[in-house]
């Protein structure tokens, strides 16, 4: 791949192989950001912004359900009683409805969740393949609004896009291969490239609920994913038919007891293909 080449985005619904591998980066259970606890019980001073939030849009949106949302996500609900994993179970449940409910109904203040920020970040990058040594980790190259994405032609013939991962402001499991834990991180990605959005709900390609296995990486608390792998989709075969296309990837990122934080960034395909 060429230096400073844009980055891998095309991708699609297959199951993505760079995840359930171990991510790059420190060892197990190293650098901060990482818990293995799931306690934190005892009612919390404050209950979440989004539950708040919830809270007031079901009363206006659903009357009938208001008293019993109240009593289990509001002020002194039964959410609150609950043990740490339990307890991340009803903030994305919360952060979840908010969200379908806030889009749904994007005139209701009632129901607005994009004001409520967390601590939470995260960035996407190439993952950038050395040539010369193929086997070798990438590195990481964040992606900038309007930046080329290169497709990458692997071992088996196989076009892909891997995607790597950054991220701070959040816990995650001192063992980045623990799927079932709830500070397992999970992302959903959408790309859609005008006249190849040949994928499921009419994107180029889309990916849900994706868990990330994140690991420290240097000493400022940032977090990495090595790489997702999304595949083109079969029906193109011919990953020319691409060069120079304009898309837009977005993506949003659920992670323990914190609001889920969203990314768009639009790009151009790279006129070019790296073969591994």
């Amino acid at each position: 791949m060429r230096a400073g080449a844009g980055a891998t985005l095309v991708l699609t619904t297959a199951v993505l192989t760079a995840c359930p591998g171990k991510p790059h980066g420190n060892e197990e259970g190293t650098g901060t950001g990482t818990s293995t606890s799931t306690g934190d019980t005892g009612e919390p001073d404050e209950i979440p912004a989004v539950c708040q939030r919830w809270v007031g849009c079901t009363a206006e949106i659903d009357p009938s359900t208001a008293a019993e949302m109240a009593a289990k996500y509001g002020e002194h609900g039964s959410c609150w009683l609950l043990d740490g994993a339990e307890r991340a179970g009803c903030v994305a449940f919360c952060d979840n409805q908010l969200r379908s409910y806030g889009k749904a109904f994007p005139e209701l203040m009632a129901c607005r969740y994009d004001d409520i920020v967390g601590t939470a970040q995260f960035t996407l990058g190439e993952a950038v393949f050395d040539p010369a040594d193929p086997l070798a980790a990438p590195t990481f190259r964040e992606l900038g609004d309007g930046d080329e994405l290169t497709i990458v032609r692997g071992g088996q013939g196989l076009l892909m896009l891997p995607l790597g991962v950054h991220g701070s402001g959040f816990e995650v499991p001192a063992d980045p291969l623990d799927w079932d834990n709830a500070r397992t991180p999970r992302i959903d990605l959408w790309i859609d490239i005008e006249g190849f959005n040949v994928g499921i709900g009419g994107h180029f390609t889309q990916i849900t609920g994706y868990p990330i296995g994140f690991v420290p990486v240097g000493g400022d608390g940032t977090l990495e994913h090595l790489y997702i792998t999304a595949f083109v989709p079969d029906p193109i075969a011919d990953p020319s038919v691409l060069f120079g296309k304009p898309g837009v990837l977005r993506a949003e990122l659920q992670t323990y007891q914190q609001p889920t934080v969203a990314l768009e960034l639009s790009f151009v395909v790279a006129s070019e293909l790296q073969e591994l």
